[in-house]
C-alpha cells in the first residue's frame, strides 16, 4: 500500500511540476505596446515592443511560421519582424509643432517565449528613428490594435545633451518595456496611446535601460488556471489518465471560484422552491453550456482569416447573461409576489376563525419549479461566459495535434464544473429547509421573494458590467 501511495504521489508531483510556462499577468488575451521616446540633439528614436499574450500569439503563428511545420526558425522569425515593423510604423503619428516627422525603421527582431498550456507569447521590439529641429514639441499618437485589450505605456527622455522640459508621461518605465508588468496595476492596466513633449537643448537625464535585457516570461506572475493549461502537454498512457483526472478536480476548483452561476443557480433554487434533482439538472445544463461556449469561441478563434479580437465577444456575453437573469428574476419575482399576497389573504381571511390559529397559512399546491424555458435560461445565465483557461487548452491541443486529449481534458473539466455546482445546489436547498424551519410562517414566506429580487439585481450587475467593457 505504502509503495501505490508513494507512485500515485509521485504521479501527481510529476503532472504537477512547474514547467518553464508561465501565464501571461495581463490575461490570454492582451496585446501590451510599449513607446520608448528618446531624444537627441536633430534626432528622435522610438524604441517601440509588442508583447502578446497566448491567444493573440497562436493566431500571429500561421503568419510567422510560412513553411507550416510547427516550428518558427530564426529566419522566419526575421522575416516576420521584417514585413510587421513597418505595418506598425503606419500607424504611428508624430510631428514637431505643424510638421509631420518622417519615421524609419532601424531595427526589428522577434522571440517567442513559453506561455501557458505550452503555447507560446510572442515580443516584437523595433527601432524607429528621424530628424527634428534641436527645440520644439513633440506630438505622438500610437494607433496600433485599437480593438485589443492589454496595456498601453509611453515614456519620454532627453539624450546626449537633449532635454525634456515638459512632458504629459513619464521618464521611466513601470513595466521594464513589458518586461515585468506591477502587480498592483494589473487589473486596470495603463492605457496611454499620445504623448506631448517640449524638448530643447540642456542637460540629459540618464538614458532609460534598453529594453530586452531579460528573457519574456523569466519573472512573469502566473494567473489561475496555469496547472489545469499545462495538462495537455503531458504524455504517456499513466500521465494522460491522472491529467483527465486531475481535469475534473480543476473544474471543481474552477466552479467555485468567482462567477459560473452558482451564486444565481442557488438563489433560484430557493427561490423556486426547488429539489435535489433540480439542482443536479441546472448543474449540469450550467456545464454543458460553459462547455459549448468554449467550443464555439475556439471555433471562432482558428476560423479566422484574420487577426479576431476574441475578448471583445466577452462584454456582449456578459450583457446577455445579465439580461437574461433579469428576465428570469423578474418572471420568478413577480410569481412569488402573487403567491405571497394570495397567502397573506387566506390568512388574513382565517385569522381568529374556529379551528384556526393565528398566523396559519394554507400550503399552496405544488406547481413545476424548473421548466424547460427556465432551466435554458439558467445554463445561459450562468454558463455563457467561456473559461480562457479552457480555451487555451483547446488551442494548444490543436497546435499539438492532440485534439482527442484537448477535448477529453475540457469535458473532464466540465463534469468537475457540474460536480461542483451541484454540491452548491444542494447545500444551499439544505441551508433552505433549515432556514424555514427556525422562521415563522410569514418571514419564510419572504424568502423566495427576497431571492428572486437577488436574481434581479444579480442581472442587473452583469449588466452594468458588460456596458462598462464594450
Amino acid at each position: 500500500m505504502r509503495r501505490v501511495l508513494s507512485v500515485g504521489v509521485m504521479a501527481v508531483a510529476i503532472v504537477l511540476w512547474p514547467s518553464a510556462a508561465f501565464a501571461h499577468p495581463l490575461g490570454n488575451f492582451t496585446i501590451n505596446v510599449y513607446s520608448g521616446i528618446h531624444l537627441l540633439p536633430g534626432e528622435v528614436r522610438i524604441d517601440y515592443v509588442v508583447d502578446m499574450a497566448e491567444i493573440p500569439t497562436f493566431q500571429e503563428m500561421p503568419n510567422v511560421d510560412a513553411d507550416g511545420d510547427g516550428t518558427a526558425s530564426d529566419a522566419e522569425r526575421a522575416t516576420w519582424a521584417d514585413h510587421t515593423a513597418p505595418k506598425l510604423l503606419s500607424n504611428l503619428r508624430l510631428s514637431v509643432g505643424d510638421r509631420s516627422v518622417e519615421l524609419h525603421v532601424l531595427s526589428s527582431s522577434m522571440r517567442l517565449g513559453p506561455g501557458q498550456g505550452g503555447l507560446s507569447i510572442l515580443r516584437l521590439e523595433a527601432t524607429f528613428g528621424g530628424s527634428v529641429a534641436d527645440v520644439g514639441t513633440i506630438r505622438y499618437r500610437d494607433d496600433n490594435y485599437p480593438g485589443r485589450i492589454g496595456w498601453r505605456e509611453i515614456t519620454a527622455v532627453g539624450e546626449d545633451g537633449a532635454a525634456v522640459e515638459r512632458s504629459s508621461v513619464p521618464a521611466d518605465s513601470v513595466s521594464d518595456a513589458l518586461l515585468s508588468y506591477p502587480r498592483d496595476l494589473l487589473s486596470s492596466p495603463p492605457r496611454v496611446t499620445e504623448a506631448t513633449v517640449s524638448y530643447g537643448p540642456g542637460v540629459s537625464l540618464p538614458a532609460a535601460p534598453e529594453p530586452g535585457t531579460q528573457v519574456p516570461g523569466g519573472a512573469r506572475a502566473g494567473v489561475a488556471g496555469g496547472a489545469f493549461a499545462d495538462l495537455v502537454s503531458r504524455t504517456g498512457l499513466p500521465l494522460v489518465a491522472l491529467s483527465i483526472l486531475l481535469a475534473v478536480g480543476f473544474g471543481a476548483l474552477h466552479a467555485l471560484g468567482p462567477g459560473h452561476g452558482k451564486t444565481l443557480m442557488a438563489v433560484y433554487l430557493v427561490g423556486s422552491g426547488g429539489r435535489v434533482r433540480q439542482a443536479a439538472a441546472v448543474g449540469g445544463a450550467v456545464a454543458v453550456m460553459h462547455t459549448a461556449s468554449v467550443l464555439a469561441l475556439g471555433l471562432m478563434v482558428l476560423s479566422a482569416e484574420r487577426l479576431f479580437p476574441p475578448e471583445r465577444v466577452y462584454p456582449w456575453l456578459g450583457l446577455a447573461s445579465g439580461l437574461v437573469a433579469v428576465g428570469l428574476g423578474a418572471g420568478l419575482l413577480v410569481s412569488r409576489l402573487a403567491a405571497w399576497g394570495s397567502a397573506r389573504r387566506h390568512e388574513l381571511e382565517h385569522e381568529g376563525g374556529p379551528g384556526h390559529e393565528l398566523g396559519h397559512v394554507h400550503a399552496a399546491p405544488d406547481e413545476p419549479v424548473l421548466s424547460r424555458r427556465s432551466l435554458t435560461a439558467l445554463a445561459v445565465a450562468g454558463g455563457i461566459l467561456p473559461s480562457p483557461t479552457a480555451l487555451v487548452v483547446l488551442l494548444a491541443s490543436v497546435a499539438f495535434h492532440r485534439v482527442v486529449f484537448g477535448l477529453a481534458l475540457i469535458a473532464a473539466f466540465s463534469v468537475g464544473l457540474a460536480a461542483a455546482l451541484m454540491a452548491v445546489g444542494v447545500l444551499a436547498l439544505r441551508a433552505r429547509d433549515v432556514v424555514s424551519r427556525r422562521m415563522s410562517s410569514r418571514w419564510a414566506q419572504l424568502v423566495p421573494v427576497v431571492s428572486a429580487g437577488a436574481i434581479v439585481a444579480f442581472g442587473l450587475v452583469l449588466m452594468v458590467r458588460g456596458f462598462a467593457q464594450l
